[in-house]
């Protein structure tokens, strides 16, 4: 009888530890930093066994970045995803990638020439790195966390294609989502809205908040917690995206104001940093 009881103790006990520590995340918090860099993105993922970067700012941020990585005892990036090649978003990849040890890269599947890609390809180069170029969707987990990388479908945006041809990310930390969703204008959005399944608990608004006719459409399908604008004093989000993001029951934080950190326990997240 006694050998029974200890049984069901041991029992209850492995059921309680299993309650409190998350199979899906391990138990590590995920903490997602979006940098003050300006009317610019850099946003840092990290946990207990993982670290990523989803851009880098423009050129001149590219040592801020490094110095916010390391200031959380980072010393290498699992994973750095450009989401396109417009000079606020992969400026100061090069930076990084001279600095921080990076193991994978993700990059768009189509080609520009520009100063700062250039510089970013010679220091893909010299840190031995090969970017993958992506043209299909992929999903991997990473640091016990799920991520579903959406491509563009279409080849052709038109004149001012490039936002649209951003990589938007999915991620998801339990039963807590992020959606990373680039610079992506009105095109790019609807084709978000016709794939569906965008409900998150936080939102990486689109091109810096800048506001198009489908947005208030696309903030009501993703409908979070925490909408995260990347602006800047000198060229501020719109105000029609902010009163949008309200109305679809958003706490609104903007970049311009300071970094913010929004940490994850796997079953909801919270604002740790406005």
């Amino acid at each position: 009888m006694k050998k029974l009881l200890c049984m069901l103790l041991l029992a209850c006990l492995a059921l309680t530890g299993c309650a409190a520590e998350s199979a899906d995340t391990g138990g590590d918090e995920l903490t997602a930093v979006f940098l003050d860099v300006g009317k610019a993105d850099a946003i840092l993922l990290y946990n207990g066994e993982m670290a990523a970067l989803i851009d880098a700012g423009e050129n001149d941020d590219g040592d801020a970045v490094v110095e916010a990585i390391r200031a959380r005892g980072i010393e290498r990036l699992d994973l750095m995803i450009i989401t396109h090649f417009d000079k606020d978003h992969v400026g100061g990849a090069d930076k990084v990638l001279e600095q921080i040890e990076v193991a994978r890269v993700l990059e768009p599947g189509y080609e520009k020439d520009s100063k700062q890609v250039r510089q970013y390809r010679e220091a893909l180069a010299a840190a031995g790195v090969e970017a993958e170029a992506l043209t299909e969707n992929v999903e991997f987990t990473l640091g016990g966390c799920g991520f579903a990388i959406d491509v563009a479908n279409a080849d052709d945006y038109g004149s001012d294609e490039e936002n649209d041809f951003s990589l938007v990310t999915r991620l998801t930390h339990g039963g807590v989502r992020f959606l990373f969703a680039g610079d992506a204008e009105n095109a790019r959005l609807a084709e978000l809205l016709d794939e569906g399944d965008l409900d998150s608990d936080v939102l990486k608004v689109p091109h810096h908040g800048r506001y198009e006719r489908l947005s208030a459409a696309f903030f009501a399908a993703v409908s979070p917690q925490y909408a995260v604008v990347a602006s800047s004093q000198d060229d501020l989000e719109d105000a029609e995206t902010v009163y949008a993001l309200q109305a679809a029951g958003a706490q609104v934080l903007l970049t311009r104001n300071g970094a913010v950190e929004i940490v994850s326990d796997g079953e909801s997240a919270r604002l740790a940093r406005p």
